[in-house]
């Protein structure tokens, strides 16, 4: 299946798509601040959970 980028999907889930922007940017800056390793496992696990979710909302159908 073909993937399709639609900033429609984005906008519609203002939340997720700002919880994703926001994970990312933690997720980059983490090794300046060595948080516990189970708050940087729930990071990475949000991560993996959110991009699942919107590669599954952004596949095309045929």
């Amino acid at each position: 299946m073909p993937f399709k980028f639609d900033l429609n999907t984005f906008v519609g889930h203002p939340l997720l798509t700002s919880l994703l922007v926001a994970d990312i940017g933690i997720l980059m800056f983490m090794p300046l601040v060595r948080p516990p390793v189970v708050l940087n496992i729930l990071f990475v696990g949000g991560l993996i959970y959110l991009s699942m979710y919107f590669g599954a909302k952004l596949v095309t159908r045929e």
